[in-house]
Formats: C-alpha cells, sequence, structure tokens
C-alpha cells in the first residue's frame, strides 16, 4: 500500500511549494506528481523503514525509460541506475510519452525487456534504443 510506504507531509505548505518548484523543474508534466495525496492523512504510520537503494544485494535489476519521460524524467533513471551500481543494467529507448515497455512500439526496448524475465539473462551493458517509426493509431 503507497500510503504505508513512507512518511507523508501532513503541512499543506510543503505540497503549495512543491507544486511551484515542480511547474518550473517539469514543464511538460506540470505540478501533477507534487500536488497533495490522500496518504498526507492517512491515520498510520509506514509499516517498514524506507529500502536504502545501493550496489549491494542481486543483480537482477532492470530499469526500462523513454528519454523524452515528462513524468519520470532520464535524469531520475539515471540516478536510480547510478545508486543501483553494477546490479542494474537500463533500457533508454529514444521516445517520449510515459510509460515505456509495452506501451510503444520500440522493438528494441521491448524485446531486451522482455528476454528478461523469459530468459532470466540481462544485457551485458546498458542499451540505447534507437528511434522508431510510430505505427499510425500510437
Amino acid at each position: 500500500m503507497i500510503c504505508n510506504d513512507s512518511a507523508w507531509p501532513r503541512s499543506e505548505a510543503v505540497y503549495q511549494g512543491n507544486v511551484v518548484v515542480d511547474r518550473i523543474r517539469f514543464p511538460m508534466f506540470g505540478a501533477a506528481g507534487a500536488d497533495i495525496w490522500p496518504c498526507a492523512f492517512w491515520p498510520s504510520e509506514p509499516i517498514e523503514p524506507a529500502v536504502r537503494i545501493d550496489g549491494g544485494g542481486p543483480s537482477n535489476v532492470l530499469i526500462a525509460q523513454n528519454l523524452r519521460d515528462p513524468a519520470t524524467p532520464l535524469s531520475g533513471a539515471r540516478q536510480l541506475r547510478q545508486a543501483f551500481g553494477d546490479r542494474a543494467r537500463m533500457v533508454t529507448a529514444d521516445q517520449g510519452g510515459h510509460l515505456a515497455y509495452l506501451f510503444k512500439a520500440n522493438t528494441c526496448l521491448n524485446g531486451t525487456v522482455s528476454a528478461f524475465p523469459t530468459t532470466g539473462q540481462r544485457p551485458e551493458n546498458d542499451v540505447a534504443c534507437a528511434a522508431e517509426p510510430t505505427p499510425s493509431g500510437q
């Protein structure tokens, strides 16, 4: 449950400030991600401590990312990839829009990501998928 995953600010002023900042930082998506959520008023505290993301642990992480995602920017994916270190690989597709895997017709991204759960093998290195023509209707 998302509300029990972390401690949410309870002050409306915090969210108002975040909205102002996110309108500047993320002009394509706007401030929707910074707006107040019902979790701010959830009646309980987090169930577990926050998970620390670092280079320790199994090497079984694959990150899929569009280069021009207006909601989850490439900079955040790169920071996540760096935090995981050699535990992870990242597949980026030269395309826009939010959601990458199976939501766009990029055969490189979709094929690379699909191979991971079906074979258990990640790419040896990060993969940069070139732009592909968008089929009509997408």
